[in-house]
């Protein structure tokens, strides 16, 4: 018998059969797994307060066929304002379902670990919309794919222009003249641009002092959106639940 120790955050979890849960982690020492919290669905439970998504908690394993299973679980963050306005509880399902979407199984990254602890103190503060640009910009850096920000893709040059394109497929920022050359562009202002500049400069503990106005945090979300889309080659299922939340919410204040 195998046991080992993992300090990880709970992606998702769903039940299996009447007591049982098949959880997803993302560990610092093992990335990405799934694993069965045997009778963690039982109202007496040790373990189910542990196994709950978006906590945080050290776990001990034990190796088996198929799928590793939690002997014990002991709870380190609950973050339990998350759960407390259907905003936060989002965003929280947001980044957990983005960092399944980027991360392989048994990848360990610590940068990226790190990224989504800090985003889930940030959520739980109540920091939501911005949380989660820099949250996207970050995991697309530190999964690989950081788009070129500094110069046109195309031909290199310095873009000068104050409406700037972006193409998902090469990856960057392109001149008008190259960007003649795409099919699939997106056109948005030059602030957004130093928004995003920003989001990568600026520690996550600072983003409550910036101040974005409304027409480029929506051009801001909508270009990491296409971006995260096309490379993942699918939209994620919370996109769509985030975006009937916008709709509805009368203030920008609360919205995602």
């Amino acid at each position: 018998m195998k046991l080992y120790k993992l300090d990880a955050i709970v992606l998702k979890s769903r039940d299996m059969r009447e007591a049982d849960k098949i959880i997803t982690l993302y560990s610092v020492q093992r990335g990405k797994q799934r694993a069965v919290a045997h009778g963690a669905a039982k109202p007496n439970s040790r373990k189910r307060g542990a196994v709950q998504p978006f906590c945080y908690s050290t776990f001990m394993m034990h190796q088996g066929r198929e799928l590793d299973s939690v002997s014990q679980a002991e709870l380190r963050e609950a973050f339990p304002e998350v759960r407390l306005e259907l905003n936060r509880l989002t965003a929280a399902s947001y980044v957990a379902e983005l960092t399944d979407g980027f991360v392989g199984e048994g990848e360990p990254n610590q940068g990226i670990f790190a990224l989504l602890l800090s985003t889930l103190h940030l959520l739980a503060a109540g920091e939501t919309e911005m949380a989660m640009r820099a949250f996207e910009a970050r995991l697309i850096g530190l999964a690989g794919f950081k788009p070129e920000l500094n110069a046109c893709s195309g031909c290199g040059e310095p873009l000068t222009e104050t409406k700037i394109r972006f193409s998902a497929n090469l990856g960057g920022l392109l001149c008008q003249a190259c960007a003649s050359a795409e099919n699939k562009i997106t056109v948005f202002n030059r602030g957004t641009l130093e928004v995003l500049k920003t989001l990568y400069r600026w520690k996550l503990t600072k983003l409550h002092q910036l101040k974005v106005p409304e027409i480029l945090r929506q051009e801001l979300s909508a270009l990491l959106r296409a971006y995260i889309e096309y490379n993942l080659e699918k939209r994620l299922k919370t996109t769509e639940f985030l975006d009937r939340l916008y709709k509805s919410s009368p203030g920008r204040g609360t919205n995602i």
